[in-house]
């Protein structure tokens, strides 16, 4: 299990690269071609001969940035493909449900991104009700995946059920024992709240506005952990990272365990509107791949 967790995170590290790389030359390329063509990257590549069919112009649709629309829809498409490997049983073996997960985050985060950048930030029409839409469905999309971690799962996809995190908290406690060389775990614990409170008497926007704000209260009361760690109790640097961890881990799953309900709730309320919004953006985007190839000599693009 913990060879499939280490893979699951060197994929999703891989993955942000991967993105960051995409977004930091797409942004150079964007600025170059538009205030100084000569230092843009397209025309570096002319001086050796490579893709002189491309000009270096900075123009919706025309260029290295039509090709880019169709990247960044392409990824929107392939996307959808998580969908099918959550519900066909013949594609189950084929990597875990968190991975293919990430996989969607990143395509359904970097379409829109090339998406963007193909429109030049030029915006007027059609082409303005698609961008926003796809846009409004890439934020939708990054607020449930944020409420689908907050369901503990097995690496098989598999929801956990209270007594299962009950068990995952034991098993901490009992790392926790470990490390800590008899150090009380349970004053240390203090310094890392957690969310206590009946989630029921919450609305479910309050409650996602709760595990929100405790997760931003959590990581900074994970900086004054380190703090303790070090000065009073004189800790190794790999010893209170591992301590860190393990408390910020104990105190999530308090939190997911007394609000999985609400969570499962909120998810369900989120699918409710995420998909509406998904069907209509790429009904969007299909009219306005007809309407440039119908009249593509009236539009720029």
């Amino acid at each position: 299990m913990r060879k499939d967790n280490r893979n699951s995170k060197i994929f999703e590290w891989f993955l942000i690269v991967t993105a960051i790389i995409i977004l930091c030359s797409g942004g150079y390329e964007s600025y170059m071609q538009r205030y100084r063509p000569d230092y843009s990257i397209l025309n570096y590549l002319h001086r050796y001969s490579l893709l002189k069919e491309y000009p270096v112009i900075y123009e919706p649709g025309k260029g290295i940035w039509h090709h880019l629309g169709w990247a960044g829809s392409g990824m929107m498409v392939i996307m959808m493909l998580y969908s099918v490997r959550k519900r066909v049983t013949l594609f189950r073996s084929m990597g875990s449900l968190s991975q293919w997960l990430s996989a969607h985050m990143f395509l359904g985060v970097m379409g829109p991104i090339l998406i963007t950048f193909h429109t030049t930030f030029k915006f007027g029409g059609i082409i303005a009700t698609s961008f926003w839409s796809m846009i409004l469905t890439m934020i939708f999309g990054i607020l449930g995946r944020y409420i689908y971690v907050q369901i503990p799962r097995t690496l098989a996809g598999t929801e956990l059920a209270v007594r299962d995190i009950e068990q995952l908290i034991e098993t901490i406690d009992r790392q926790l024992g470990e490390y800590s060389g008899g150090i009380n775990v349970s004053d240390l614990s203090k310094v890392i709240g957690s969310v206590e409170e009946n989630s029921e008497d919450n609305s479910l926007l309050r409650a996602l506005f709760v595990m929100l704000w405790s997760d931003i209260v959590i990581s900074y009361q994970t900086h004054q952990l380190n703090k303790i760690l070090k000065n009073q109790y004189h800790f190794a640097w790999k010893v209170r990272r591992r301590i860190e961890f393990l408390l910020k881990k104990k105190a999530a799953f308090i939190r997911r365990k007394n609000y999985l309900s609400t969570s499962q709730k909120l998810l369900h309320y989120w699918h409710v509107v995420h998909i509406p919004l998904a069907i209509v953006m790429f009904l969007i985007m299909i009219l306005h791949i007809v309407v440039y190839y119908l009249f593509r000599s009236a539009y720029s693009i």
